[in-house]
């Protein structure tokens, strides 16, 4: 507890004493330079309404949002403020509904409320807490700090089995960063906390699977330029996962924690565990091209209560080269690599995957844009059954192969005048897929996606009228099942009343034919959907208030621009009935309005 006091203590005496050098450095060199207030920021507020035929609905037949941000500049400082209500936050176990008041002066920021702050993808990375931060960039020193709730205590209902997806304990985080960047080299050091409250769910049922955990993770950086055009970057990341704060110590456990650094700010139990992580790379620059070798490896289990999601248990390999030739008119980017996991040989399976993809940006000229791509991911699985110690024959091994090839190009031409304009461009792509094992008694499974959408836009400047049309197809080939999806879309958007009055009408219309074959019986299915919606918005010109401001020195202006936007949508679509499924009908609506000043 009293490691715990003193790491709030600190971080409290770092947020007292930033507070306490803005408010002398803005009375030194701001006070007497920059005086009144200014204030910006906007409020909108939109419902919806939803109601459907044929079908049970899919969502909620009303809703309302209450959305706004507020910036207020006092004498110099900047602080903005946000927040978002909706009546749908009853619906979420997490927080919805939110604030956030971020200030900031020079080269401080301090945030107020739910907000998020990224020390690194193995510490911190980006979860939303509700507490305090502050950021802090004098000259070349980097400080970050941070300390708030990243969960809320959502407790156990036992008539609701789906309150068993939703429970969750309390828990409290706090962390710092420390860094130095210089001329492109930068220093860092991050360390992260985070721990449940245990006592924050009143009632545990004996199924739960959920426990009170806690975490402590650290990460190194460093990026450093070795020569003029070479340069080299490498991040350590450890972390330390007490998975059970309830379980007892031992004198096996209370040695291992001590034995470490983490150990320092953990409780080490039974159930304590150790990963690492490291990511580096090494780049050179030419005069019209780069490459970097990158290597990353995480362990197995890898976690960090700061980050939603880890991609653990993976050891990748890769190489980028990347050209820019004819003066910037081409370009071409690269990758290739490979991917392991099973790295401490723990699972009864193996898989390597290959990666290799190349992209080209081509423009000619100012009517003419070709973009091209390909991408070869491949996985390779080796399955390692288990051997019966009876059995004389030991099993076979399972070698299983993916491979996803996939294709992608752009084509566009655009002509015209400033006052008439056309183009017209086609996207197409191609994916091949396919499934196949050395087994005999595995089959090969083969599946094919084609794309393709043709389109043309035509504007007319002086009318503010603007048209386009599209051609939309679709092709699915699976084992067993082929899909075709097609049709036309088209919409017109006019402007009047000196472009206050938007105006746009949308209609889209999709045919599905799809056919499947199951134990030799062909089936076929076809239904179409015919969804067209129509909205306007609504946008007086501000109007600008010159007041004349006063001091003993000078006179100065304040232009305060007040704007009002008025929205509305409607949107139907009808579906047609196919096979077993009826047809059906949704019509949803929607109302809007946003005040900014």
């Amino acid at each position: 507890m009293c490691k715990k006091h003193c790491c709030l203590a600190a971080l409290s005496v770092l947020l007292l004493l930033l507070t306490s050098t803005v408010a002398l450095s803005q009375a030194l060199d701001q006070l007497g330079v920059k005086k009144g207030v200014t204030m910006s920021g906007s409020i909108s507020a939109s419902t919806t309404t939803y109601t459907a035929s044929g079908i049970d609905s899919r969502r909620d037949p009303f809703a309302w949002y209450l959305n706004g941000n507020l910036n207020i500049n006092l004498f110099g400082y900047d602080m903005p403020f946000s927040f978002s209500y909706s009546n749908q936050g009853r619906n979420y176990s997490q927080p919805f509904n939110q604030f956030r008041f971020a200030p900031s002066y020079k080269w401080a920021r301090a945030y107020f409320g739910t907000t998020s702050m990224q020390f690194s993808n193995y510490t911190l990375a980006g979860h939303m807490f509700d507490g305090v931060g502050v950021e802090l960039t004098p000259g070349k020193w980097r400080v970050s700090a941070m300390y708030g709730k990243l969960l809320k205590a959502v407790p156990f209902d036992v008539l609701n089995p789906e309150s068993y997806n939703r429970a969750a304990f309390e828990r409290i985080g706090y962390g710092v960063k420390m860094g130095y960047e210089d001329n492109g080299n930068a220093y860092s050091i991050s360390l992260f906390k985070a721990k449940d409250k245990a006592s924050s769910i009143p009632y545990i049922p004996d199924d739960a699977t959920i426990t009170p955990r806690e975490n402590v993770a650290m990460a190194f950086n460093v990026r450093q330029n070795l020569l003029k055009r070479v340069f080299v970057d490498v991040e350590y990341s450890v972390s330390a996962l007490n998975r059970d704060t309830r379980s007892e110590k031992n004198a096996f456990d209370s040695s291992r924690g001590t034995s470490n650094f983490l150990g320092k700010f953990l409780s080490p139990t039974g159930s304590t565990r150790y990963f690492d992580a490291i990511q580096a790379g090494l780049g050179y620059t030419g005069n019209f091209y780069t490459i970097q070798l990158r290597y990353e490896r995480v362990a197995p289990d890898y976690v960090t209560l700061g980050a939603y999601n880890v991609v653990n248990d993976m050891r990748n390999i890769t190489v980028a080269p990347t050209f820019q030739l004819f003066g910037g008119k081409v370009n071409i980017a690269a990758n290739a690599g490979m991917q392991v996991n099973n790295l401490d040989n723990s699972k009864n399976s193996d898989a390597q995957r290959v990666v290799a993809n190349v992209n080209a940006n081509i423009v000619p000229n100012e009517h003419w844009a070709i973009n091209g791509g390909y991408s070869n991911f491949s996985n390779y699985t080796r399955v390692r059954p288990l051997i019966d110690p009876y059995f004389t024959n030991p099993l076979d091994t399972l070698d299983f192969y993916q491979v996803n090839n996939s294709y992608n190009g752009m084509i566009m031409y655009r002509t015209g005048t400033k006052q008439v304009q056309h183009s017209i461009s086609l996207n197409s792509s191609y994916q091949y897929a396919s499934d196949k094992s050395t087994a005999k008694d595995a089959a090969e499974n083969l599946s094919k996606f084609f794309t393709s959408n043709l389109s043309y836009s035509y504007s007319l400047q002086p009318r503010a009228l603007s048209l386009s049309g599209a051609l939309n197809f679709y092709c699915n080939t699976a084992a067993g099942l082929n899909t075709t999806f097609m049709g036309p879309s088209v919409s017109a958007n006019k402007q009047y009343l000196d472009k206050t009055l938007r105006t746009g009408v949308t209609a889209t219309y999709n045919i599905t034919q799809a056919s499947s074959q199951s134990t030799g019986v062909t089936s076929n299915s076809n239904s179409s959907v015919f969804n067209t919606g129509l909205t306007v918005n609504y946008s007086p010109k501000p109007k600008t208030q010159n007041d004349a401001v006063g001091t003993d020195s000078k006179r100065r202006l304040l232009n305060n621009k007040r704007t009002h936007n008025v929205g509305a949508s409607v949107m139907w679509l009808l579906r047609s009935a196919s096979g077993t499924q009826p047809g059906y009908n949704e019509l949803t609506s929607t109302l809007n309005y946003t005040y900014s000043f």
